[in-house]
């Protein structure tokens, strides 16, 4: 995979958005030893052909059945170039699942997540769709809502996660950090409250955006404190609650995070998380949610 480098510090905002392909279920592997986080770039389509897929987690809702929707990008769809995770999805959304079954909320997962999804592709076509394949004709957002339409007697919950590959966007393109900041909020706002139309009742999640990069590039934190301040304030202002995913990804947010390797995938050059990276996101997920 090539490497590129940006000198802009909004980079440590990024979860680059990447792959995703069909089937289903979790699987755990070893967290890797911690290392210095650099970044591996989102592939293009084409560096996507002939890579192991990562199965699509969750399944289409089933009448009488209570269920979740989750909608991101990579990060949610459980992305990894990790080659001990090849074949297997691991991604927080999938193991909220049985949190919530220990809950006592037996509640299935409809992961709509896409690679390389951006706030404005998600009501269009998805960079990544080739990937995912019951979004090859269709986007995102018509998927989400038509299995809204269908079984909405049955929906718990809405997660969503999008807006790290806008910003990705911001950096390539060198658009000011304020307006970026200024684009998603719109951007988010329009989504959210979409899906609080569609399902009025259903609790909607927001998650927030951890920093990879705390380490090797420390400037990045007071730009990411700018960024979720935004993403909190479309939460109070949607009447959506926040996933905290920056507070249990970088522990230590203010100084150089020994931890942050254990949850960044820094042994494989990534800015996704570890397999106890999305553990740690399930559980922000988990308390956004609140008790059952």
């Amino acid at each position: 995979m090539p490497r590129w480098r940006v000198a802009r510090p909004l980079l440590g905002v990024l979860a680059a958005a990447t792959l995703a392909a069909c089937g289903s279920s979790a699987t755990t592997t070893a967290v890797p030893a911690p290392q210095t986080a650099t970044a591996a770039p989102s592939p293009t389509p084409s560096a996507l052909a002939g890579r192991p897929l990562i199965p699509v987690a969750g399944q289409p809702p089933v009448t009488g059945h209570p269920w979740y929707l989750a909608v991101g990008d990579s990060v949610t769809s459980g992305f990894t170039v990790d080659p001990a995770r090849a074949g297997t999805n691991s991604s927080w959304a999938l193991q909220l699942q049985s949190m919530l079954a220990a809950s006592g909320r037996p509640w299935t997962l409809y992961d709509t997540a896409c690679p390389s999804e951006r706030t404005d592709t998600y009501s269009t076509h998805c960079p990544g769709r080739s990937q995912v394949p019951f979004l090859a004709t269709t986007s995102q957002h018509d998927a989400a809502m038509a299995a809204i339409a269908a079984h909405r007697a049955d929906l718990r919950a809405i997660l969503v996660d999008l807006g790290s590959n806008d910003l990705l966007r911001s950096v390539r393109t060198a658009t000011p950090v304020g307006t970026e900041i200024g684009l998603l909020r719109t951007a988010l706002t329009r989504i959210v409250t979409d899906l609080h139309t569609a399902a009025p009742g259903v609790p909607v999640v927001i998650g927030n955006y951890y920093n990879p990069l705390a380490n090797a590039d420390p400037a990045t934190r007071t730009e990411l404190t700018t960024v979720n301040a935004m993403v909190a304030n479309v939460a109070s202002t949607t009447g959506s609650r926040l996933a905290d995913f920056f507070a249990v990804i970088n522990t230590t947010p203010n100084a150089t995070d020994p931890r942050l390797c254990d949850y960044v995938d820094c042994a494989h050059s990534d800015i996704h998380p570890t397999v106890a990276g999305h553990a740690r996101m399930a559980q922000a997920a988990l308390a956004a949610l609140g008790p059952a």
